[in-house]
């Protein structure tokens, strides 16, 4: 079967939201490839450090290129992209531009995995593609990745900052739920360190399908509860530590729950958020009840961890 290539350029602020926007459009696979990528130390196989060609990238934001059947694909479609872009809430769209080309099967189906290598999110984590061997060293601790459709490779600022406080505040034992759980990513961190109850959950079905393969992967899926679910709505155990990578103003609408649902002293850790939005998230957790433990930035976003503290 033959497919219509779409290609994007688009501002940085979109990366996290825009696979999971095409797919949702329809798109049989989803590339990006971000201009911030070539200046990043990258790690083969063989622990050898490498460089990205620059050629390969554009020369600012990132490119997206997406691929459509022949069978779906009209103009409304670019339509509907274009729409959906503009329509994203909390994202600046600085860059969009938008064309189209016709590929053959083999051209596209494993393009996207030539961008996607082994390397460390963290202190103790190296997320490595499951299509990849890799020996790690003593002090690593793997987390064996195949992205699919779903967001959330630890690349990606917002998902990296989650990761370190992931590391820094689940201890063995604690009760964690991931909301928006995208690829999983966090939920088998949590599971490596040692949290005995880890749910995963997502209002995107597609996502705990993906989900429920890495972990699989990883070895955790009969220690992982995966469902799709809309936020905390229904969720009724309380938990040490509720994880949320969304938007901002998503975020804000589940402030309040996750208080609730915190045992004393949880944690609620979450990014997504953009600089802009760093002001209101963090009022409404001190508004909540909420202290707020440290909050890290990188390339223009946030990511907060914040206690439901006990007088």
């Amino acid at each position: 079967m033959d497919y219509k290539e779409v290609t994007l350029l688009l501002n940085h602020e979109v990366e996290p939201f825009i696979a999971e926007l095409l797919n949702a459009l329809g798109a049989n696979g989803v590339v990006i490839e971000d201009s911030a990528e070539v200046s990043k130390g990258r790690v083969d196989s063989y622990g050898e450090i490498y460089e990205l060609n620059p050629a390969d990238y554009p020369e600012e934001g990132i490119r997206v290129k997406c691929y459509f059947s022949l069978f779906d694909f009209n103009d409304k479609l670019l339509r509907d992209i274009e729409k959906s872009v503009y329509e994203l809430r909390d994202v600046p769209i600085t860059t969009f531009n938008m064309t189209t080309a016709d590929v053959k099967d083999a051209d596209w189906e494993n393009e996207w995995k030539n961008h996607f290598h082994a390397f460390r999110a963290s202190e103790m984590f190296t997320v490595v593609p499951s299509w990849e061997e890799y020996e790690a060293a003593s002090e690593e601790t793997v987390i064996t990745l195949d992205p699919g459709m779903a967001f959330g490779t630890g690349d990606h600022a917002t998902t990296s900052m989650c990761l370190k406080l992931v590391e820094k505040y689940v201890l063995p034992g604690h009760s964690v739920i991931d909301v928006g759980t995208g690829s999983g990513i966090l939920s088998i961190a949590a599971h490596k360190l040692g949290a005995s109850k880890v749910r995963a959950i997502d209002l995107d079905k597609v996502a705990v399908r993906v989900a429920e393969e890495n972990f699989a992967i990883n070895h955790c899926a009969d220690e992982i509860e995966t469902d799709t679910g809309n936020l905390l709505v229904g969720e009724t155990e309380r938990r040490d530590i509720i994880l949320a990578n969304i938007l901002a103003h998503i975020v804000d609408l589940m402030i309040d729950d996750s208080y609730k649902l915190l045992n004393d002293n949880g944690v609620f850790i979450t990014s997504g958020i953009i600089a802009e939005k760093e002001e209101m998230i963090v009022n409404h957790l001190k508004k909540a009840g909420f202290r707020i433990l440290e909050i890290t930035r990188e390339s223009g976003w946030i990511a907060i961890a914040a206690i439901k503290e006990v007088a």
